[in-house]
C-alpha cells in the first residue's frame, strides 16, 4: 500500500471582516444631507417614479408590465438553471462516487489486507472524475491513500472525524459531502468495512467536481437557451393578446371621446366589460348630439314667436350673401318696428303685445316669397332677408306691402287695435358687403323712418351714415364741451309790455367749438335728449345761471327772474327737484328769481308724474312757465290743474299778428284763458314794433324778442340791467329770507 506523505495542504477560506465597528459606520453613514434616512429617501423616489407612471400611456404602462414580467421571469430562468445546474453535479458526483464505492466494497470483501486493496485503490482513483481516494478511521488515522495529488495528512484526518461524528449520530443516507470545495475537488465520505470485517472505517472520495461542471454547462446552457425562447415566446403572445384585447379597444374609444366622434357600437353578442363601455359611450354621444341639436335650435330661435333669432339672421345674411356674391343680383336686409308697441302694452298688458308679436310674426311669414328668411331680432323688431331681387324698388314695393299686412285691424277682447309699423332697407353689395354693415345701415334708415311718421318705409342712403356720424361727434364734443368749459349762457330780456322795464330773461345755451365754430342748440340739445346726457346739461345749465343770479345780486344790479328751459328727459328724473333745490342753496340764491320752462307737448307725457314733478318744483317758491303754448295738444282741464304763472305764445303766432285782420284770434283767445287763469302771458319771437304794439293792445303782459333785446352774453346783460329799469319793485330783506327757506326736500346742498 503506498503510504507516502506530502506536504501539508492548507485549507483556504474566507476571511471574514469584523462586522461590529463596520456596522456601526454603515449605520452612522445611512443619512442623507437633507436628513431624510436612505430608506425613506428610496420609498419617495419610488412613489415618485409610481406618479409619474400614472401619466404615461396604458400601452406604455401595459409593455412596461409586461416587460418587468418578462424580465422577472427570466430572473427565475436564471436561478431554476443555476440550481438545476448545482443540483446535476452533485448528483453525477455522487453516481461516480457509488460507482467507486461498488467496486471497493467487493474487493474489501475479497481481500484480507490493505495492500491487496492497493490495486483497486489506485484503479479507482484512475478515473477521471475521481482524484483520490482514502481508507481511515473514524478517530482520523489514515490507513491506505491512491490519488493524482499529494496526500494532506491533516486534512484527511479531519474528514474521517467529521464524518465519523455524522456517521455516530445517523444524520447521513450514505454518501456525505465533507468540507467545502477546493481547488474543484469535493470529499465525499462513505461508511465502510475494514478488510478482514474486524472494524468499520471511514473512505473519503475526492471528486473532481470542475471536470463535472464543464460536462454539464453544456446541458444548462441548453436548458437556459430554451427557457428563454419560451418565455420571449410566451411575453410577446400575452402582450399581442393584451394588444388586441384590452389596449386596442381602450385606445380607439379614447381617440373617439379625445375627437367627440361618436365610437363605433360593439357586435350584438358582446358582453364583456369594453363593450358594455362602448355602448355607454355611444349612447352618450347620441345624447348628446340631440341635446346639442336641440340647444342649437334653441339658441337661435325665438320662444315667442318660433322665428329665427338676432344671431340667426346674421348668420342667414352671411349666406345670402356668399350665395349672391358672383351673381349681379341684390339682397335686400328689411328692419320692421311696430309703432308705438310700447303703450300697447302698458294700456293692454304684455300678454296683448305678445299677442300682436305672434300675429306680426305670422302675417311677416304669410307674405314672404320662396327663399326669404324672417327672424325677430329685438323687442318689437322684425328683420327679413330678401334675395334675388331686380332692384331697390322692388324691395320698397315688398316693404309696404308687408306694412299694408301688419296694418290690419286685430281686436284683444272689448279693444280693437289699429298696428302699424316702419321700416328700414339696405341692398348688397351697393350698401355694404357684411352682415354687421348691412343690419347697421338698415337701422338707420328704420331711425329715420321712424321721424317721418308711422308706416313709413325708407331705403338707405349715404347721408344717413355721415349723419350718424355727425351725432356721434356731437355727443362726444359736447360731454367733453361740459368738462373744458366751452359752454356758455346767453341772456335775453323779457319786456313788460306796459312799462316797457326789463322783466326778467330767459337763460340760453350756447356752444362755440372750437374746431365748427356756433353749433345752433337745436342742434346739439336734441342729440343730447337721445343719447341721455340731457340730465348733465341741465345741471350745469342750472348751475351756472344759479351762480350768475348770485353774482349780480352781489354786485347791486335790479334784481329779475331767470327762466330756465327743462327737457322731458329732465321732469321724468326722480331727483330733479333735490338737484335744482341743491342749486339754489349752494348759491344761495332765492328761489322766487328762478323760473323753469317746459313745453306743451312736454307737460302732456305722463301728466300725473308732471304734475306732481311741477307741484313739488311751484312748493320750493320757484315760477313755472309753459313754452311754445298753442302748438300742442294740452287738455284745458288739464292746464288748469297745472302749477303754471305763465303761458308763452309760439312765435309763429306773434308772427302773424297785424293791426287788423285773422291773426290775432289765437293770440287774442290765449291771453283771455291765461288772465281767466290768474296766469300771466309772454310773447316770444317780437321783431317789430307793430307785433309789440298789437300785444300791448291784446292785453299781454310780458315780451321778448330781437326788437326787445338779442340774447346777450352775461357781461352785457349786466351793462343792459345797468342802463335799464326793472318793471318791478324790489322785495324787500325779510321777504327775500322768508322765501331763501327752501323745505326739505330730502336731497343735501352740493
Amino acid at each position: 500500500m503506498h503510504r507516502e506523505d506530502g506536504p501539508d495542504r492548507t485549507e483556504s477560506g474566507a476571511s471574514g471582516l469584523s462586522g461590529t465597528g463596520r456596522g456601526h459606520a454603515d449605520a452612522k453613514n445611512a443619512q442623507t444631507s437633507s436628513g431624510q434616512p436612505v430608506g425613506a429617501r428610496s420609498l419617495f423616489s419610488r412613489f415618485s417614479i409610481w406618479s409619474r407612471a400614472s401619466y404615461l400611456t396604458l400601452r406604455t404602462k401595459v409593455v412596461l408590465i409586461v416587460t418587468l414580467i418578462g424580465a422577472a421571469l427570466i430572473l427565475f430562468a436564471a436561478v431554476f438553471t443555476g440550481l438545476n445546474f448545482r443540483h446535476n453535479v452533485n448528483m453525477e458526483a455522487r453516481a461516480h462516487v457509488d460507482i467507486a464505492l461498488g467496486v471497493l466494497d467487493q474487493a474489501i470483501v475479497r481481500t484480507q489486507s490493505f495492500r491487496a486493496l492497493a490495486p483497486v485503490l489506485d484503479a479507482v482513483s484512475g478515473s477521471p472524475a475521481v482524484a483520490a481516494v482514502a481508507i481511515g478511521t473514524q478517530q482520523g488515522e489514515v490507513l491506505a491513500y491512491e490519488g493524482h495529488q499529494p496526500i494532506n495528512r491533516q486534512i484527511l484526518a479531519k474528514r474521517f472525524v467529521e464524518a465519523g461524528r455524522n456517521f455516530d449520530r445517523d444524520q447521513s443516507s450514505g454518501v456525505e459531502a465533507v468540507g467545502p470545495v477546493q481547488n474543484g475537488i469535493q470529499d465525499y465520505a462513505v461508511p465502510v468495512v475494514l478488510p478482514g470485517g474486524a472494524a468499520s472505517g471511514v473512505a473519503v472520495f475526492s471528486i473532481d467536481i470542475s471536470l463535472i461542471e464543464q460536462s454539464q454547462i453544456a446541458n444548462a446552457m441548453s436548458t437556459m437557451s430554451w427557457l428563454f425562447v419560451l418565455i420571449i415566446v410566451s411575453i410577446l403572445t400575452i402582450s399581442l393578446i393584451l394588444h388586441r384585447v384590452v389596449v386596442a379597444p381602450i385606445e380607439a374609444l379614447s381617440g373617439f371621446v379625445g375627437n367627440k366622434k361618436r365610437p363605433p357600437r360593439p357586435a350584438t353578442g358582446m358582453q364583456d366589460e369594453i363593450s358594455v363601455v362602448t355602448r355607454a359611450l355611444s349612447d352618450a354621444f347620441d345624447d348628446s348630439d340631440a341635446k346639442e341639436e336641440m340647444l342649437q335650435r334653441l339658441a337661435s330661435t325665438d320662444g315667442l314667436t318660433s322665428l329665427g333669432n338676432r344671431g340667426w339672421f346674421k348668420q342667414s345674411m352671411a349666406e345670402a350673401i356668399a350665395d349672391h356674391r358672383e351673381d349681379r343680383s341684390l339682397v335686400g336686409v328689411l328692419v320692421f318696428n311696430i309703432d308705438k308697441f310700447k303703450d300697447v302694452n302698458d294700456t293692454l298688458g304684455h300678454d296683448a303685445g305678445d299677442r300682436l308679436l305672434q300675429r306680426t310674426a305670422d302675417i311677416l311669414k304669410g307674405c314672404t316669397r320662396d327663399g326669404d328668411k324672417i327672424a325677430r331680432i329685438g323687442g318689437d323688431e322684425f328683420g327679413l332677408i330678401l334675395p334675388g331681387l331686380r332692384s331697390a324698388d322692388e324691395a320698397l314695393d315688398l316693404s309696404y306691402r308687408f306694412i299694408r299686412a301688419v296694418g290690419a285691424p286685430i281686436r284683444f277682447g272689448p279693444h280693437e287695435l289699429q298696428p302699424s309699423c316702419s321700416a328700414g332697407i339696405t341692398l348688397f353689395p351697393q350698401d355694404g358687403r357684411d352682415p354687421d354693415t348691412l343690419l347697421k345701415n338698415a337701422d338707420l334708415a328704420l331711425s329715420r323712418a321712424k321721424m317721418e311718421g308711422s308706416g313709413m318705409s325708407l331705403l338707405y342712403r349715404h347721408e344717413l351714415h355721415l349723419r350718424a356720424i355727425e351725432r356721434n361727434s356731437i355727443e362726444r364734443d359736447l360731454r367733453a364741451a361740459i368738462r373744458q368749459g366751452d359752454l356758455e349762457l346767453f341772456y335775453q330780456p323779457k319786456v313788460d309790455v306796459a312799462s316797457q322795464r326789463i322783466a326778467g330773461a330767459e337763460a340760453l345755451v350756447r356752444w362755440r367749438h372750437p374746431e365748427r365754430g356756433y353749433i345752433p342748440p337745436d342742434v346739439f340739445i336734441p342729440v343730447a335728449e337721445k343719447s341721455g346726457f340731457i340730465g348733465e346739461l341741465t345741471k350745469w345749465v342750472m348751475n351756472e345761471a344759479c351762480r350768475q343770479i348770485r353774482h349780480w345780486q352781489d354786485m347791486g344790479l335790479a334784481r329779475v327772474t331767470v327762466a330756465v328751459n327743462v327737457s322731458a328727459g329732465d321732469l321724468r328724473r326722480p331727483d330733479l327737484t333735490d338737484m335744482i333745490a341743491n342749486m339754489l342753496v349752494k348759491h344761495a340764491v332765492s328761489p322766487q328769481y328762478l323760473e323753469l320752462e317746459v313745453t306743451e307737448s312736454m307737460v302732456m307725457q305722463d301728466v300725473d308724474m308732471v304734475i306732481g314733478t311741477l307741484r313739488r318744483l311751484r312748493s320750493l317758491g320757484i315760477g313755472i312757465g309753459i313754452d311754445d303754448f298753442g302748438t300742442g295738444y294740452s287738455s284745458l282741464a288739464y292746464l288748469k290743474r297745472f302749477p303754471v304763472q305763465r303761458l308763452k305764445i309760439d312765435r309763429s303766432f306773434v308772427r302773424d299778428l297785424s293791426a287788423f285782420g285773422e291773426g290775432r284770434v289765437i293770440p287774442k283767445v290765449i291771453i283771455d284763458l291765461a288772465h281767466a287763469l290768474s296766469v300771466k302771458v309772454v310773447a316770444e319771437g317780437v321783431e317789430t314794433a307793430e307785433q309789440l304794439h298789437a300785444l300791448a293792445e291784446l292785453g299781454c303782459d310780458e315780451a321778448q324778442g330781437y326788437f326787445l333785446g338779442r340774447p346777450m352774453p352775461c357781461d352785457e346783460f349786466e351793462a343792459f340791467l345797468q342802463n335799464s329799469p326793472v318793471a318791478r319793485d324790489t322785495q324787500s330783506t325779510q321777504e327775500e329770507q322768508a322765501a331763501a327757506r327752501l323745505p326739505s326736500v330730502g336731497g343735501s346742498a352740493a
